[in-house]
């Protein structure tokens, strides 16, 4: 039996009696059983938007590990990260997929205390114009591109509005074209995304990332401090912390991975 088979199977042996209470009072997929998430449009393989849903490795968790407490999520798309982070801010949306932490979020939201993944972040520069890069300060004075909305980190996000030239764009397309064309000097990304979205682009020849990482960040499932599914947040902590959830994270990126390429090739198709 392969480990991310057994993760699912762990799962439903350690929160079976949890599951079937909460299924006696919710019989059905019924609106009283359905919270409402959302996620990055444009972050694959963890996320990304897809024939109006949220599709990816985050909405894979999050949809399996809500299902086994017999609710439904509903991630129809809601606009882009900045909406989305400000709908979970307002109590329009539940739950924010995936996403990392920082005092603004934590404001209107609380997060699980175990990462539901675990997200390296590069510095992506143009073939041919690589720098040396082994701490932060090796970027000072240089200019970047980053999408509206996204964090790396309050630490990071502090750094670069002080010692960087940022150029903020509308997705990682537009900050790669910048790249690729010398307008900037890197684009700070995590490291896996950042590899399919150049894949998809036609881009791998031509934009790299360099090998020491900004930082690896933890990306956590988080909940709107107005839902009404607050109180399910320590059963869903428990399944993150059970044996094999890891493992069964780095299958469904793999397979997220080539869903993502798959689509993208049709889309290019006449």
């Amino acid at each position: 039996m392969r480990r991310g088979d057994q993760f699912v199977k762990n799962i439903l042996a350690g929160i079976c009696l949890i599951a079937s209470a909460i299924s006696a009072s919710f019989p059905a997929w019924s609106d009283e059983s359905q919270l409402k998430a959302c996620g990055h449009q444009d972050y694959p393989p963890w996320n990304w938007e897809s024939q109006g849903q949220i599709q990816g490795a985050c909405a894979d968790v999050t949809r399996e590990l809500f299902g086994r407490l017999g609710v439904k999520v509903d991630l129809s798309y809601v606009g882009p990260w900045k909406r989305c982070q400000k709908a979970v801010e307002k109590g329009d949306v539940d739950v924010n997929i995936c996403a990392f932490i920082n005092p603004e979020r934590q404001t209107y939201s609380t997060f699980t205390a175990t990462p539901m993944g675990y997200n390296q972040n590069a510095v992506f520069v143009k073939k041919g114009n690589e720098f040396p890069f082994t701490q932060w300060a090796d970027l000072k004075g240089k200019r970047a591109a980053m999408v509206l909305g996204v964090s790396i980190g309050q630490a990071f996000d502090t750094f670069l509005a002080s010692s960087v030239q940022v150029e903020w764009v509308p997705d990682y397309k537009s900050a790669f074209m910048m790249l690729n064309h010398g307008r900037i000097d890197f684009v700070p990304f995590g490291r896996e995304s950042g590899l399919t979205k150049l894949a998809t682009l036609n881009m791998s020849a031509d934009i790299i990332p360099l090998e020491h990482p900004i930082t690896t960040g933890n990306l956590h499932i988080s909940i709107s401090k107005k839902s009404r599914w607050r109180h399910l947040l320590p059963e869903i902590e428990k399944m993150l912390q059970a044996p094999g959830y890891r493992q069964w994270v780095k299958d469904r990126l793999n397979k997220n991975i080539q869903i993502y390429s798959a689509e993208q090739t049709a889309r290019k198709q006449p």
